[in-house]
């Protein structure tokens, strides 16, 4: 039976009585920081999350959106009555609208251990800035439901809210900031908010115990750090910030070489529609007929050619991965056209894959069609690494950095769409890229845009290691002020306590 004493002071000053919770890790922190601050003693702001709804049926979308009234219908047509409304409400409603449609907010899968983590929507320009919701740079942002964890906005990230799974706290020194971030990523801030034996069933940090969690004052050695933390943090998001700018180019390159062709299916709501002997294949449905009539006129219209004209689509080979070796799978893109490897490897992941290892430079694209991610291979360690067949491998015969950008584009996007099989999750067969036709690049801007991407890529590399050395440098200073924990039983179901 394990016992331990505890004073009454902590029981009577502690939220909850139960043994469970006393010798739980959710009890470590308030003991340990009995005597320090807490985070509301840092004249620090704390914000909610953008409360919103995206379905067109709630009253929220009603009201905010839609600008009618859920409680009142029109007798005759059943429709909801029209709220009135200011110009300046219907221009807001507007950038409701687009910010809700175009997903122009962060999430919970955002927030990384200390990072930001974007794709290319979130390095779009926001649509709204008016709410507290929306982020600016020196804010910490936490996660809190299901598990707790912070990270840093830079001036780089774009200033778009916040849902309402995540509080920010704003207001703090640059030094501050970097503190509390690494602080809320540690596992006894976490237990703190990750009550084992809680009476909810699901963690949700409320910002009243956001304000009230004790927190342990920042040592002097630790602003070094945070000062080459912010450096680093910010290279990283500034090369995601010129990588945008890329990506402007080359939709700008497209719309003028195709001529502003609209690629994208009628919008008509027919559901019936000729075409051409010739375009009807082998997969007798709609969307891949029409895939082959616009691969046919890309072809003789626009002089775009077949990617296997291009590149070795999905190359053979007889290998096997031994235990040492990698598989890449979607998870491991980060959606920024590089890839961020998961370092716990499970054998369960090789059931099926490339059996050709990767060589430097060939390119990555993701066959699931509602999670489309492009990446460049750039890892030269000696380490074999092989793709999973989730992933179509290209390997271009010159400018592949050039060339992943274009897969990116719509103009390939909307391609794989209708060639997706499947209902619920759709992924297109690797094999099934070789029908996708894109424009050729001309030779000079193609060596521009890889070599732009080549250098995107080393700086995002370079800075990605420079931070992981300093967060290994952090917990040094970080066990100054928060002792080695002995005897602490991280398991959460001890029935008693002596008290």
């Amino acid at each position: 039976m394990r016992q331990q004493l505890i004073p009454m002071r902590q029981i009577v000053s502690s939220d909850d009585w139960r043994p469970v919770y006393h010798l739980s890790p959710a009890a470590v922190l308030p003991r340990i920081g009995d005597d320090w601050h807490s985070v509301a003693d840092s004249a620090v702001e704390l914000h909610d999350g953008w409360r919103f709804s995206d379905r067109v049926e709630s009253d929220w979308y009603l009201r905010h959106v839609a600008l009618r009234d859920p409680a009142h219908r029109d007798s005759a047509t059943g429709e909801y009555l029209q709220i009135p409304a200011t110009p300046e409400e219907r221009e807001r409603a507007g950038q409701y609208k687009k910010t809700i449609e175009c997903e122009r907010f962060y999430r919970m899968r955002h927030v990384g251990d200390m990072e930001l983590h974007v794709n290319a929507v979130l390095m779009e320009q926001p649509t709204i800035n008016q709410l507290n919701a929306c982020v600016v740079p020196g804010d910490v942002v936490v996660r809190r439901v299901g598990h707790v964890g912070a990270a840093l906005v830079t001036r780089f990230h774009r200033r778009h809210p916040v849902d309402a799974n995540i509080a920010i706290l704003r207001g703090l020194d640059s030094h501050q900031a970097v503190w509390v971030t690494y602080c809320l990523n540690q596992s006894i801030y976490r237990s703190y908010f990750e009550q084992a034996g809680a009476i909810g069933p699901m963690v949700r940090v409320g910002l009243k115990q956001l304000a009230s969690m004790p927190l342990a004052e920042c040592p002097k050695a630790f602003d070094v750090l945070a000062d080459q933390f912010w450096f680093h943090y910010e290279r990283q998001v500034q090369a995601d910030d010129h990588l945008q700018r890329l990506r402007g180019e080359v939709a700008d390159w497209i719309a003028g070489r195709l001529q502003e062709r609209v690629l994208f299916s009628n919008g008509s709501g027919l559901v019936a529609r000729f075409f051409h002997a010739e375009d009807i294949g082998q997969t007798l449905n709609y969307s891949a007929t029409e895939q082959n009539q616009i691969r046919r006129e890309l072809i003789q219209e626009h002089e775009c050619v077949p990617l296997s004209h291009l590149a070795e689509v999905n190359p053979k080979g007889g290998s096997t991965p031994e235990e040492s070796d990698r598989i890449l799978k979607i998870g491991d893109l980060t959606g920024q056209l590089d890839i961020l490897l998961d370092s716990a490897q499970s054998s369960d992941s090789r059931w099926r894959y490339h059996r050709r290892p990767l060589r430097p430079l060939s390119v990555l694209v993701s066959t699931f069609v509602q999670e489309p991610k492009v990446a460049l291979f750039t890892d030269v360690q000696s380490v074999k690494t092989f793709a999973s067949e989730q992933l179509a491998v290209l390997n271009f015969h010159h400018t592949p950095g050039a060339y992943a950008l274009l897969l990116e584009t719509d103009l390939v996007r909307q391609q794989i769409v209708r060639l997706a099989t499947g209902t619920v999750q759709r992924f297109v067969q690797p094999e099934f890229f070789k029908q996708i036709v894109v424009p050729v690049i001309e030779t000079e801007i193609a060596k521009d845009w890889h070599q732009r991407m080549i250098d995107i890529q080393r700086n995002k590399a370079e800075a990605r290691r420079a931070l992981v050395r300093l967060k290994d440098e952090m917990y040094s200073v970080y066990r100054q002020v928060h002792p080695e924990l002995e005897g602490i039983d991280q398991d959460s179901n001890i029935q008693e306590a002596s008290v």
